[in-house]
């Protein structure tokens, strides 16, 4: 649903026109497809040397270390906003955005809010995004004393909940995991137990970390999923959306500009993307 091939034919076709951005290359991208599992996921860059000028990505945190090295190697740049802490010391690394865990740290620190708990999706993806936030905010001085995982499993997201519960001091819940209002299945069904639980009564407050990376819009947006779901739209006053923010234009906007102005097919609804 990101639509990666037409983001990056969208990229660098506003990159060709630009003179003052191309300086005379022509430019173009090729999309890796990298796979869910971490272990594969570096895999899939391996023959990238022979024709790649640098890399975008990966997302998967755990692999920054192997394809910060390879990259080094090769000395073409790794443009990541998903590497995490240890992957700071690779020398082509550049992270195009302020890091999510130290955007989530401050604003911790300004409600003073300490302990913290991380919830992922069971995917290595979402396991390794959660693993490695939990080691950085405790690198930041934040205690957190819950890390787990739960799928879209009533009883996983009970059994996580209560893990939460028996935690002395939680106050914040971290969901790394994707948005239920862009369809995350295992952040529907967790909000839900929450609210059956008594839990987004104040006492918690959830905080998703995926908008964290990128523009969710959220002014005069209207998502079905609240609209059409009564439980879940008693939860979601428990939830924090911290998000970048796009004020002259919203993501989806931008796109629909960009559908009239036929850089991307028509078929696209930006409301979907």
């Amino acid at each position: 649903r990101a639509l990666p091939e037409v983001a990056s034919r969208l990229a660098v076709t506003r990159l060709n026109r630009d003179p003052t951005l191309n300086e005379g290359y022509w430019w173009d991208a090729v999309v890796l497809t990298e796979a869910c599992r971490t272990p594969q996921a570096v895999t899939g860059l391996l023959n990238a040397e022979r024709y790649a000028s640098g890399l975008v990505g990966p997302l998967n945190p755990a692999t920054c270390g192997a394809a910060g090295l390879l990259a080094a190697a090769w000395n073409k740049p790794l443009v990541s906003w998903a590497c995490l802490g240890d992957a700071e010391g690779l020398d082509t690394l550049v992270t195009p955005m302020p890091e999510p865990s130290g955007v989530l740290h401050s604003v911790l620190r300004f409600f003073r809010w300490a302990h913290v708990a991380v919830l992922s999706a069971p995917q290595d993806l979402w396991r390794e995004v959660g693993q490695g936030l939990a080691q950085e905010l405790r690198a930041r001085g934040l205690p957190v004393t819950v890390v787990t995982s739960a799928g879209t499993e009533e009883e996983e997201a009970r059994e996580a909940l209560r893990r939460v519960q028996r935690a002395d001091g939680v106050r914040v819940v971290v969901m790394c995991m994707h948005s239920v209002l862009l369809g995350g299945e295992e952040q529907r069904v967790l909000l839900e137990k929450a609210e059956d639980m008594g839990m987004t009564d104040g006492t918690y407050v959830f905080i998703p970390y995926d908008a964290l990376t990128f523009p969710l819009p959220y002014q005069h947006v209207p998502y079905p999923v609240l609209a059409n779901n009564t439980k879940l739209r008693l939860a979601y006053d428990a939830v924090l959306t911290v998000t970048i923010d796009s004020p002259d234009v919203t993501f989806q906007e931008a796109l629909q500009q960009a559908k009239e102005a036929y850089e991307i097919p028509a078929h696209i609804d930006p409301t979907q993307v």
